[in-house]
């Protein structure tokens, strides 16, 4: 690489950077700010650091214990269920060369393209009376991260011979033990990856709650910033607090588990 090309990458990565590093530094900011001045959106420092207050408000308005609770249930049983479901669509997928499994490839590539339709979701939703339960959330997260995390599965087990598997068979070892006691173990970094992947898509998501699970009794934690805005105001000192009590498990998750997520992802392209 020529050296104008690494400063204009270097320059691209700089203007990216700040680019995402601004609006945290905002939240962060008014987030210890009071009602008054974090009102005018400004990237000040507070005028004085009693701003902390504002996250014990929070703390106690929005239920985050209740709501942290739900939300964490809500991610572990989901991700549980997008790697059982995951692996086991991937190992039939990948180790049955046919022409609907070829299908199946299909479908998930346009599983990964299409837009969804919110209208259509829920009216499938009514008639099966999964609104405003956790069931209903948990199976709309699973069908979400289906296509993309069944197809990370597949590249991985490209990568790994099927003579693997013919020696099992020939040991008198069944398609069930062949797929948990040898296949499922060499998935790991992939796992490593769609758990982080899946539990930031999940504790972040707005957009299944706020339609599907819309009861002040089960709120999740992206829903709790709805506690801070009222008809005429909002607490924006306390909306931004809220979103950095939200937001800080994630980002935690993603600086100590981060070279998971690449080593995951780049697994089956360095096994093929």
């Amino acid at each position: 690489m020529r050296r104008w090309q690494k400063g204009l990458l270097e320059l691209i990565s700089l203007v990216l950077s700040g680019i995402i590093a601004v609006p945290l530094f905002m939240v962060v900011v008014n987030s210890l700010k009071n009602q008054v001045d974090a009102a005018d959106l400004k990237l000040t420092l507070p005028k004085d650091w009693s701003g902390f207050n504002n996250y014990t408000e929070v703390f106690r308005i929005a239920r985050i214990p209740q709501a942290f609770l739900i939300t964490l249930i809500i991610t572990v049983v989901s991700v549980v269920l997008i790697i059982t479901v995951c692996t086991a669509a991937a190992f039939v997928i990948e180790r049955r060369d046919s022409r609907f499994t070829r299908i199946l490839q299909h479908i998930l590539i346009a599983g990964m393209i299409l837009p969804g339709s919110i209208i259509t979701t829920y009216y499938l939703m009514q008639s099966l009376h999964l609104i405003r339960t956790f069931t209903g959330v948990i199976l709309l997260y699973v069908a979400s991260n289906f296509p993309f995390m069944t197809y990370l599965y597949i590249s991985f087990l490209r990568g790994v011979p099927k003579e693997l598997d013919e020696a099992a068979i020939i040991d008198g070892i069944g398609r069930f033990k062949l797929f948990f006691k040898i296949l499922f173990p060499l998935l790991m970094p992939v796992n490593a990856s769609v758990i982080i992947l899946a539990s930031m898509n999940i504790w972040n998501d707005f957009q299944t709650p706020f339609y599907f699970l819309n009861t002040a009794s089960r709120y999740t934690l992206s829903m709790t910033i709805y506690f801070f805005f009222g008809q005429h105001s909002s607490d924006w000192n306390l909306v931004f607090a809220d979103i950095v009590m939200v937001s800080l498990p994630v980002i935690l998750l993603y600086l100590f588990m981060q070279k998971y997520i690449v080593s995951g992802l780049t697994a089956g392209a360095v096994k093929g």
